[in-house]
């Protein structure tokens, strides 16, 4: 057995890597988020409590936006760019879980299982960041999707399985020895860590013999991390779609402190029997909401919010207003499984508006404002409910659920998604963004900027003439969207933008095989219609083109030779 194994250079290894690393996020969530608020209800913590609890200890997902400028600052680069901080983080949620151990009784304890929680979740947002950053770095596009498949696979498998043990384990053993179990499993997360390397020739631990084999960026300041968000990010459409992410997360957050309080307080459930139902629908969310993807595609994210919106009000206004049948436990057990499974089909419409707003140069960051917008609005919303929870009824607790979530639908009519005009360039289309979900908390690996397709580095973003081209930042290749290139097709242009080697244009030429960039379509090889000698990879969906280094200065270049090969040569091969 040859060791360490080499992410970069097996796909086996990423789906595994990807797997378990997801897999260990999953074990907190299903503890800290499922199976300990039900618990803490059978112990005799009150509704305001708990729901306190909810909202402290989300804080730091929606502050994770953070983690990944600093990660993108402070690297140990003999080690790798993101895998340092993927195996420090795991380090610290381990400790931090069997650290756990320390409350004795949770009622008299709950500040101190509250500072806890709020360090575990620290630690997998860290790690959630920093596993996603590596996986972008090493993924070849066309494997995005797989690896994105097993990596919400195993959240879904570590969440579920979490909090279904964890369920039984709190009241048969209490925290203690639940906690050591999760740290024990956290633990083996971390040794598969150490046996894997980011590229070859890596260092495995700090004092390991072996250097850094990646590629540093030009400018990692923490301004040069962030430079250019601003720009798209305070924009109308973006402003709506915080307030649609904030006002899904105020109700979500809501509805995850009530839900558990009121399936052991109302509904009679226990712990083990809470547990159990949210693992095995949320694993029936999970699937549902991968299928609506292509639902979404064909009828629109916004028109397919608006609908599972309106199913959310309709449920909890419907909940409210028959308690005459709180009594039969089929009903009861029927409405609660419907919520758990309209919460991933909620996220991906939300996610999915939130793809379209995305700028390829800021994207990673632009799109983790957004989630953090949304993780926000559930600590405030979970936060809600703790300050009325004491005073208010159930059918009232569940009318407010309603009114937060016809919120979510008034605001949802505001935004508006602007459409090119024939004849217009259309404007950008963020990268295809892989998601998985869980009920406990949103499983998101996004794509990030866009990568050069040809040798995988950094693509810049350059503003010319109005119009925004991307460069890769090693080869010089450069990407044009839709109507870009006839818009830019002139020689002084050309000069100032294809300043590749035209040589290793050339060579990087023979490779056509590859999905688009922008959208994951078919990449096809295209001759230009005014010069036929001239050919470029043409994306058969989103119609992007790609031009390797020397490509596009020779397309903007016309000369009577020129006019004369297009008479007598045929496409370039």
């Amino acid at each position: 057995m040859n060791l360490p194994f080499v992410l970069s250079d097996a796909p086996r290894v990423r789906y595994f890597t990807g797997s378990a690393m997801y897999f260990a996020q999953g074990v907190p969530a299903g503890l800290i988020s499922i199976a300990l608020p039900a618990w803490l209800v059978s112990q005799g913590v009150s509704a305001g409590e708990i729901a306190s609890f909810f909202a402290v200890v989300a804080l730091p997902w929606a502050l994770k936006l953070l983690a990944g400028p600093l990660m993108d600052r402070f690297q140990f680069l003999a080690m790798g760019t993101r895998r340092p901080w993927v195996l420090g983080a795991q380090l610290g949620l381990t400790i931090a879980l069997l650290s756990l151990v320390l409350v004795d009784s949770p009622v008299e304890q709950m500040s101190t299982l509250m500072a806890l929680g709020v360090l575990i979740n620290i630690f997998t947002a860290t790690q959630d960041v920093a596993v996603d950053g590596m996986s972008i770095d090493l993924t070849p596009l066309d494997q995005q999707g797989r690896l994105n498949a097993f990596m919400a696979f195993g959240k879904a498998m570590g969440w579920s399985i979490s909090a279904a043990i964890s369920g039984v384990l709190l009241v048969s053993v209490g925290l203690g020895p639940t906690a050591v179990l999760a740290a024990i499993v956290s633990g083996v997360m971390f040794v598969i860590g150490l046996l894997v390397v980011e590229r070859r020739g890596e260092r495995v631990l700090p004092w390991s013999k072996g250097e850094f084999r990646g590629e540093t960026q030009a400018d990692n300041s923490l301004f040069g991390l962030f430079r250019g968000v601003g720009r798209v990010l305070w924009t109308g459409p973006s402003m709506v779609l915080m307030a649609i992410m904030f006002f899904d997360g105020l109700a979500g957050g809501y509805g995850h402190a009530l839900m558990p309080i009121a399936a052991v307080k109302l509904f009679g459930f226990s712990t083990p029997e809470w547990s159990q139902l949210v693992a095995m629908m949320g694993l029936m969310g999970a699937g549902v909401a991968l299928l609506a993807g292509p639902i979404i595609d064909r009828v629109g994210a916004k028109r397919m919010l608006v609908l599972v919106s309106t199913l959310v009000v309709l449920h909890a206004f419907l909940l409210a207003e028959t308690q005459f049948l709180w009594q039969d436990t089929l009903y009861v057990r029927t409405m609660l499984a419907v919520w758990i499974l309209l919460g991933p089909l909620t996220m991906v419409c939300v996610l999915a508006l939130a793809m379209a707003l995305c700028s390829s140069a800021s994207s990673a960051t632009q799109f983790a404002i957004y989630m953090s917008t949304a993780n926000l609005g559930s600590a405030v919303g979970a936060k809600i409910y703790g300050l009325i929870a004491e005073g208010t009824s159930y059918p009232a607790a569940y009318i407010i659920l309603g009114c937060l979530s016809l919120v979510v639908l008034t605001v949802l009519f505001l935004h508006r998604h602007r459409h090119a005009r024939d004849g217009e360039p259309r404007t950008r289309s963020a990268p295809q963004i892989p998601i998985g979900f869980g009920t406990a908390r949103a499983g998101v690996y996004f794509s990030g900027a866009m990568r050069c397709p040809k040798c995988r580095a950094g693509m810049d973003l350059l503003d010319v003439d109005g119009v925004q081209v991307d460069r890769c930042s090693a080869c010089h290749g450069l990407w044009f969207d839709a109507g870009e290139v006839d818009r830019l097709r002139n020689k002084a242009v050309a000069m100032a933008v294809d300043i590749g080697d035209v040589e290793a244009g050339k060579a990087h030429d023979v490779v056509d095989r590859y999905r688009c960039p922008r959208c994951g379509g078919r990449m096809v090889r295209t001759a230009d219609r005014k010069q036929r000698h001239i050919s470029y990879e043409q994306c058969s969906e989103c119609e992007g083109t790609y031009f390797d280094a020397g490509e596009f200065v020779d397309l903007a270049t016309f000369s009577v030779s020129d006019l004369f090969k297009g008479f007598v040569a045929s496409a370039r091969k």
